[in-house]
This record gives C-alpha cells, structure tokens and sequence, in this order.
C-alpha cells in the first residue's frame, strides 16, 4: 500500500510541474524591434504568419542555428535556438510572430524576434527566440 501511495503522489507531483510549465500562449514578451531599410516588407511577413503551420522547431545544428520555417516574398520567418528546441505543444508561435509585426513596423516594413518566455519552451534551459529576417 505504501509503495502504491508514493507512486501516486509522485504522479501527482509531475502532472502539476508539467501544468506549471506552460504559461499563457503567447505571453507577454515583448520584441526586440531591429527594423531597417533592409527588413522584409510588412504584407510579405504578414502572409508568412497566414502560412505558417506545424510546430515552430529549431533544427539546423551548424552555424547559426537558425531553421527557415517560412518564406514569402522578401520575409523569412526564422526559429533560432540549439537543435531540438520548440514551443511547447499548443503554444502559438504565430501570436509572438504576430507581436513582433506589430510592434516593429517602420514604414511598410518591419525586422526583430522575440524570446518566448521559458514557461512556454521544451528544454527552457536553452536559447530560442523568433525572428523575421529578409529572404
């Protein structure tokens, strides 16, 4: 009966740090506005968000880390981070991509990322962060 009582609390234990991991999606992060005369133009980007689909997974393991999710005229939608990170499960990668246009536009286009707060990401003890970048 004892061995049966510790397993319950141990299960009891995981489901709640896994509950706990998840943050509300997308959070409140905001973007690192980088927007310049050679950023993606904001329509391209705002079509790639329209596109985007599946989870937002980093893997590219050589040089910078980068894995192109997307691209649409001059924008590119990038996840950065070591192979294997991601966005939890049914975490919107598209509402911080969304951030970032919002808040970044300068005269019809539009360059930053934004890193999700580490509740919302697998392995949350590595880098990721989404970007728009030109194409």
């Amino acid at each position: 009966m004892f061995q049966f009582n510790l397993l319950f609390v141990a299960v009891a234990i995981l489901q709640a740090t896994s509950t706990l991991a998840v943050c509300s999606s997308p959070d409140n992060t905001p973007a690192v506005c980088q927007t310049s005369q050679a950023s993606p133009k904001v329509s391209d980007c705002q079509a790639a968000i329209e596109k985007l689909s599946g989870p937002c997974h980093q893997s590219n393991n050589v040089g910078s880390y980068c894995t192109s999710l997307v691209t649409v005229g001059t924008c590119k939608i990038d996840v950065c981070g070591y192979p294997g990170a991601e966005l939890y499960s049914g975490v919107n990668c598209g509402g911080y991509l969304q951030t970032i246009l919002n808040s970044c536009q300068s005269g019809g286009l539009v360059g930053g990322y934004l890193q999700p707060e580490k509740c919302n990401i697998q392995y949350n003890d590595q880098p990721y962060k989404l970007q728009f970048s030109h194409s």
